[in-house]
């Protein structure tokens, strides 16, 4: 199987791709494949990983231009793949040459500045999460704060974000408007104004609602059919502009 991989020469943009030759066996992922390119062929390939179990997050990048976990994506299953996600510039552009029947194109994550290679900068991701403070505060006593079985439930999927970051990959706003905070960050304000835990839910709604937040969201869906973890970003954020 041939790997056309995105680099960049120092960080910022594509540069060129390379071209690899991988050996698969049954049950590989694409992230065992980066591996072998790396151990076997080319030790600068730069790309992030982690738990290897779908669980951290860290391997989140374009594959066939379509916003994936390396590490739960597996080669055999790439070219049947098809999200059918609303095309903008960061995942309808085709890179010349790219056969498809024959290749599989591995690239960084769209709509964040590229450090090297696959690795992206998420910087201004992250400070979405702490600017809005998705948090709860530790309150004072000993009281503790129960929850009932149902009550879990209901926040049960937004709880499952894993903090990947390829909802904010995928979606188009993003990608035009560099001031939206994106679709994970705008769920986990659900998540805690939902939680009955929470003392204060006015306060993750204020500040979810504000003009860079579900104001700015267009409703496309992107972020749901990327979520590894059927967290529906884009639901909890309908159910925010109908508050």
């Amino acid at each position: 199987m041939i790997f056309r991989i995105a680099r960049s020469r120092n960080g910022g943009s594509i540069s060129h791709y390379d071209l690899y030759k991988v050996d698969i066996k049954k049950g590989m992922t694409v992230l065992d494949a980066l591996f072998q390119i790396h151990d076997r062929m080319d030790h600068s390939l730069s790309f992030r990983y982690s738990c290897r179990g779908a669980v951290c997050g860290s391997c989140s990048m374009l594959i066939n231009k379509e916003p994936r976990l390396a590490c739960r994506t597996q080669i055999r299953e790439v070219k049947k793949s098809d999200m059918k996600l609303e095309p903008f510039s960061g995942i309808s552009e085709k890179p010349v040459g790219w056969n498809p029947e024959l290749e599989i194109l591995v690239e960084p994550l769209p709509n964040m500045p590229i450090l090297k290679d696959l690795i992206v900068d998420m910087t201004k991701f992250y400070e979405a999460l702490e600017s809005m403070n998705l948090w709860s505060d530790i309150e004072e006593g000993e009281t503790p704060r129960s929850q009932s079985i149902l009550e879990r439930k209901k926040i049960e999927r937004y709880v499952n974000c894993i903090l990947c970051a390829l909802c904010y990959g995928s979606c188009p706003v993003n990608a035009e408007n560099e001031e939206y905070v994106g679709p994970a960050a705008l769920a986990k304000a659900w998540r805690f104004h939902e939680d009955t835990r929470t003392s204060e839910p006015n306060r993750y709604e204020k500040v979810a609602k504000q003009p860079k937040g579900a104001p700015l969201c267009d409703l496309v869906m992107n972020c749901v059919k990327a979520c590894p973890k059927g967290v529906a970003p884009g639901g909890a954020i309908k159910k925010l502009k109908n508050l």
